[in-house]
């Protein structure tokens, strides 16, 4: 069940993304905490499903022809950083924003069960 929760919330980040743009990503992850505030890990799944949306579009960017593997490299010795850098920041910052959105959407509701 949580794996369908994860794969649920990426598809809507995703969608979300697209239309709106990245900061659809905590409003969806909140809309997600409002709407499983009964589930244990809210910000968990979120941040999973934001994760997981956002490497799928780095997964088609690549599949479609984009230059990622060679622009990642460039980009992080610009910044003097290893060549995995701007893949780990691309996973990282959906994933920061979605899981206190989707806490903060649960617990506004009152019902976050604490993880025990």
């Amino acid at each position: 069940m949580t794996t369908l929760r994860v794969i649920l919330v990426a598809l809507v980040i995703a969608l979300g993304t697209v239309l709106l743009g990245w900061w659809a990503v905590p409003v969806v992850a909140a809309a997600y905490g409002v709407v499983a505030r009964r589930s244990r890990f809210p910000g968990l799944i979120a941040a999973a499903g934001a994760a997981l949306a956002w490497g799928g579009y780095l997964g088609v960017a690549a599949l479609g022809g984009a230059p990622v593997r060679s622009f990642s490299p460039s980009l992080a010795a610009s910044m003097q950083l290893p060549a995995w850098a701007p893949f780990m920041a691309t996973l990282a910052f959906p994933a920061l924003l979605a899981a206190p959105a989707a806490y903060l959407g649960a617990r506004v509701m009152g019902r976050y069960l604490p993880p025990s």
